[in-house]
């Protein structure tokens, strides 16, 4: 049966063809398919649809279309294991500081001494610190000050040939300063065997430093030295100079540690010779306290930079004084450096009075903004052009700015006293 309509007499047989002529050969090209025991659904069908869609694609398209949903699920897991791995460093940081927070207290307690604190604190510093670029440190410009610091005070108080023991030299990072100053021996002496192994590398990579480097792993505040020393006989004591850097305040936890640290130093000195440091400069933190009322129970101040918290309010309670002037325990934060360390106040009367007992006269007690603009005219063109860079201001002169200053600048004090008996 055809499925064309009959020809109308009055149409010519060219006009039939070209109006259904198209119909047939379409009809010719895409024959009618058979149908089905069972028609599908319309929902069948345009499933089947898809499906032959799909299957006609070519394979490398449908790779290309599949890509991105294995990318998605990808950083679907690596936000998971970020998230995961954020969730358990937090719960470590919160581990450490309680724990940390339990040793503090327990050192205010004076349950423990502060000897396993510092230990551990610069055993993990030394770790830290070669994982990190010092230039790229928040507190450069701090750190260049105080080596700038160093630099004038031991320029002034150490001479070539000396014989030189450091109290806490830590890393050894004044090797290159008594260089400059032409000693013959240096002893150092740390209580982190980290920073003492850290310091012996780095004395081994200078290879333009003359002088013998004798390291040691020991307690300068608690123990006697000659137990220390007593494996290196090739030490030369007495020495010339005796320094502690930005460490003696370790040793005021009590008048006995105290007695100890002063007893090493002056055994350790030849009768003339000098003994030198940094220290907190308890009048700038009396200042500090003295802004505090007696209902305040654990004073505290800072910035950016830095922060130094009192555990009780003994010095409000007692008349606005320290007494005792041992034990008188704070702890101090700095950026890049000491995570809330324990220290404790050295008020400076006290240590001149307990150096005056071991026969050590004081020589020299300066602030660092102090000695820093009295020392500086005479020390700016001895620098190399780096430090000099290191230690200009924006305004273009030469110092610490900002909340380093505070940190830096009045925080800190220096010292000297000559051994005289």
């Amino acid at each position: 049966m055809s499925l064309l309509p009959e020809k109308p007499v009055w149409m010519s047989q060219e006009q039939y063809d070209k109006q259904y002529g198209t119909v047939i050969d379409s009809l010719k090209k895409k024959p009618v398919a058979k149908p089905l025991p069972e028609q599908p659904t319309d929902e069948a069908a345009s499933d089947n649809v898809a499906i032959k869609d799909k299957d006609s694609e070519d394979p490398k398209d449908s790779t290309e279309i599949e890509k991105p949903v294995y990318k998605l699920q990808k950083r679907k897991r690596q936000r998971y294991d970020i998230d995961e791995r954020r969730k358990k460093n937090q719960l470590n940081r919160m581990r450490d500081d309680q724990i940390k927070r339990h040793e503090i207290d327990m050192t205010a307690n004076k349950v423990v001494n502060v000897d396993q604190i510092i230990r551990k604190h610069y055993n993990e510093r030394t770790f830290v610190a070669k994982r990190r670029r010092r230039h790229l440190s928040p507190i450069i410009k701090l750190r260049n000050f105080n080596n700038a610091i160093k630099y004038m005070l031991i320029d002034k108080f150490c001479f070539p040939g000396n014989v030189v023991l450091e109290m806490g030299c830590g890393k050894g990072g004044d090797l290159r300063k008594y260089g400059a100053a032409g000693i013959s021996q240096f002893i150092g002496i740390d209580i982190s065997n980290a920073s003492i192994v850290e310091a012996q590398k780095r004395f081994s990579s200078m290879g333009n430093l003359d002088y013998q480097v004798i390291l040691v792993t020991g307690d300068c505040f608690g123990e006697s030295l000659g137990v220390a020393v007593e494996p290196f006989p090739e030490c030369r004591f007495p020495c010339d100079l005796v320094s502690a850097q930005f460490c003696l305040h370790y040793a005021f936890e009590s008048e006995e540690k105290a007695r100890r640290t002063l007893l090493n130093v002056t055994k350790s000195l030849k009768i003339g010779g000098y003994f030198i440091g940094t220290i907190p400069d308890s009048e700038f933190i009396r200042y500090k306290l003295n802004k505090f009322s007696k209902d305040v129970e654990k004073p505290s101040w800072g910035n950016s930079i830095y922060k130094v918290t009192f555990e009780n309010n003994d010095y409000q309670v007692n008349n606005y004084e320290f007494s005792p002037p041992f034990g008188q325990m704070y702890t101090y934060w700095l950026e890049d450096a000491i995570d809330n360390v324990p220290e404790y106040v050295i008020p400076f009367e006290s240590l001149r009075s307990l150096a005056d007992e071991y026969g050590l006269e004081l020589e020299l007690q300066m602030p660092f903004n102090t000695f820093f603009v009295q020392e500086i005219p005479k020390w700016i063109d001895k620098f190399s052009p780096r430090m000099q860079e290191g230690l200009q201001r924006s305004d273009g002169k030469f110092g610490v700015e900002g909340d380093e200053k505070e940190a830096a600048s009045y925080f800190y004090t220096v010292f000297a006293f000559k051994k005289v008996k």
